[in-house]
């Protein structure tokens, strides 16, 4: 995605220049978003004027990795850095905003099928180490920087398409991981932009059916251990995320003693797990003797303690639902 700060227009100017900077690179709209934030942009769009154009100068000075393009009334626009302005035809556009991205590598195959690829993913997050490639039935998709918890995509997909982290999930069985060295992972990543790793792999375990072992434990009373509360960029506004979270940290338990305990919907619960498990948040293991489900007239007492448990989590950390 490429966050554009426009300046010098009004909010309908806006969306029509950067209705034309998608049509020209073939962009869907999720791919090129409009952003308000100086440091947080990667082109800086300005209205050529003398007073407009030396503020520009001076901003992007400052800042040598962001795209500085000018404009003219009719919408043409050039490269701000420039000496002497030429304007940017469509193709030039699109090299510049959706660009070829050469994939060849420099390591050795690592993993490939959904069993392998996840039990690599959670390793490499556990161990915050290596940058690697993910292909999908040998297309390029995905650049991973395990160290920075990071990942730069390679293909956009389209608006109207299944979402990258949707595409992922469910063909889970046809993706490999390539390993990159860090030399070769920059030069792939160099003018692309960079987004967080897991809330991408938090999206993709909520799809898919490759999860056959990982639902059989589940079935079998696999208590989850949380090992610590995930990215809140990944939980977002989902209360329900954080009371499981509450209850992890406390105590190990199974599918279905978070749903009685918290009274939640199981198939809710059940993605919740398989998210957390992919990105090495949680560890699952069966109990050599299984206890028997939670019965019901434990529900209530349970959930009460459970909800001062909460209410304490909640006072400690200000956060509010």
């Amino acid at each position: 995605m490429t966050r554009v700060l426009v300046v010098g227009s009004d909010n309908r100017e806006e969306q029509v220049l950067l209705g034309r900077l998608r049509k020209a690179a073939g962009l869907p709209p999720e791919a090129l978003q409009r952003c308000v934030d100086l440091d947080q942009c990667d082109l800086l769009l300005v209205r050529d004027t003398p007073a407009l154009r030396s503020a520009a100068l001076h901003m992007a000075s400052k800042r040598p990795s962001m795209r500085l393009w000018m404009h003219d009334d009719d919408g043409a626009v050039h490269d701000g850095r420039a000496a002497t302005p030429v304007f940017l035809d469509d193709q030039q556009i699109q090299s510049a905003l959706a660009p070829r991205v050469d994939v060849t590598t420099d390591g050795l195959y690592l993993a490939s099928g959904a069993k392998q690829v996840t039990r690599l993913l959670r390793q490499r997050l556990q161990e915050r180490k290596g940058r690697a490639l993910l292909t999908l039935q040998g297309q390029p998709q995905l650049l991973i920087d395990f160290e920075h918890d990071q990942a730069v995509p390679l293909y956009l997909h389209p608006g109207a398409g299944p979402t990258l982290a949707q595409q992922l999930g469910e063909l889970l069985e046809l993706l490999a991981l390539q390993e990159l060295s860090p030399a070769r992972y920059e030069a792939l990543a160099e003018n692309l932009s960079r987004q967080p790793l897991r809330p991408l792999l938090w999206q993709m375990a909520q799809h898919g059916d490759y999860w056959s072992d990982f639902e059989r434990r589940l079935q079998q009373n696999a208590q989850m251990y949380l090992l610590r509360w995930p990215d809140f960029r990944v939980l977002a506004h989902q209360h329900d995320g954080f009371r499981l979270c509450s209850l992890l940290l406390k105590k190990p338990c199974s599918l279905t003693e978070c749903t009685q305990l918290l009274d939640l919907d199981i198939n809710a619960t059940r993605a919740f797990m398989r998210s957390a498990y992919l990105c090495g948040y949680a560890e699952v293991k069966v109990p050599v003797d299984a206890p028997p489900p939670v019965p019901v007239a434990q529900k209530h007492g349970a959930s009460a303690l459970l909800a001062r448990m909460w209410r304490s989590v909640r006072g400690r950390t200000g956060m509010h639902a």
